[in-house]
């Protein structure tokens, strides 16, 4: 039986090309990973954007409910801007949302790299993302006004246009990039987006770096793990072991 330890649920955006696979490559052995994808409402095709992040949003409980015959042990709505540009109590509603249609536990990528953070007692974070700046900026807010005194002293956005140009961008990208954010002051890097491929190149980045490397996948699966009680795999940054 594929999941003896433990079934995933993992919940994407419609354009998302990587949770999947990043996904599948860190979980342990006897963990399987089951996934559902949002559809977009009519209408809200187009550029990235909050307003079209947030009305594919309300997909969600179809998607949430295609799970439930899986008896899953956890669910995850791996999409960082999506748990995390409405707020904090929009960010709970999610959870609680799949959880009612899923019957398991679930998780945010919002709220999986809020604990990440509390549990790595970061203070002062570098924050590169894929996104719009104005995206980028919310993301701060909300890191901000979640994780006690936080300060993101540093943060870059790339500006992709697209949930599927960020999904056609190397791992070597997102090092090169963080190469040129100011982290001389942080005491962690958070990479979001997990349509954003990091996993192959976070551990050479905090080894040339000297800081810990958080990204959107890499924190969605440590706090799945943490609600199946099954040991990460190793080789993924610090935060995995």
């Amino acid at each position: 039986m594929y999941g003896w330890r433990g079934r995933i649920g993992v919940i994407v955006s419609p354009p998302n090309t990587v949770v999947e696979c990043e996904f599948a490559q860190m979980a342990p052995e006897g963990v399987s990973v089951h996934a559902a994808r949002l559809g977009r409402p009519e209408g809200a095709e187009g550029a990235l954007s909050e307003d079209v992040v947030l009305q594919t949003n309300a997909d969600l409980p179809r998607a949430a409910s295609s799970l439930a015959e899986l008896r899953l042990d956890v669910v995850v709505f791996a999409h960082t801007a999506g748990s995390m540009l409405g707020g904090v109590k929009y960010d709970e509603n999610l959870i609680s949302l799949m959880e009612s249609k899923v019957g398991c536990p679930a998780v945010t990528t919002a709220s999986a790299v809020v604990a990440a953070l509390k549990t790595a007692g970061v203070r002062r974070l570098a924050l590169l993302t894929p996104y719009p700046q104005e995206m980028t900026v919310k993301e701060a807010d909300f890191l901000q006004q979640t994780v006690p005194s936080l300060e993101v002293v540093s943060q870059r956005s790339l500006g992709t246009a697209t949930g599927l140009a960020i999904g056609d961008l190397m791992p070597q990208v997102a090092y090169r990039e963080a190469q040129k954010l100011d982290t001389s002051a942080a005491d962690a890097l958070f990479l979001s987006g997990t349509n954003w491929r990091t996993i192959e190149v976070i551990s050479a980045m905090e080894a040339d770096l000297g800081l810990p490397v958080f990204t959107a996948n890499q924190v969605t699966m440590w706090a799945a793990m943490g609600k199946l009680e099954v040991a990460a795999k190793p080789g993924f940054g610090s935060l995995l072991g």
